[in-house]
């Protein structure tokens, strides 16, 4: 009976873990899609990690660095800014080499 009991909790774990991690991949498909939807001319935008949870800007001069650093610092200085992209799902952005915790 012991070992039956143990068998239901051990699946009752898998299947919750499963529904997790589905749920997990749906979300992190839909920041890799908004992250297209928000690219144009001037930048591409690109959901990257694990889970999609970094926002990258590609800018066509990305060789600029002090473009890209002006870029981060003014989008994580703008609550406005932040707010869209923490609502988005993501939890830093990056441009060239720099990355910045939201």
């Amino acid at each position: 009976m012991r070992n039956l009991l143990i068998l239901v909790v051990l699946s009752i774990a898998v299947a919750a873990g499963g529904v997790e991690l589905r749920a997990t991949l749906k979300a992190s498909e839909a920041r890799a899609a908004t992250a297209a939807k928000w690219s144009g001319d001037a930048a591409q935008f690109v959901a990257v990690g694990l889970t999609n949870r970094t926002l990258v800007i590609a800018m066509p001069d990305e060789a600029d660095v002090v473009a890209c650093d002006a870029l981060i610092d003014r989008a994580a200085t703008n609550p406005q800014i932040v707010g869209k992209i923490r609502a988005a799902g993501f939890a830093s952005i990056q441009c060239g080499s720099r990355r910045k915790e939201l």
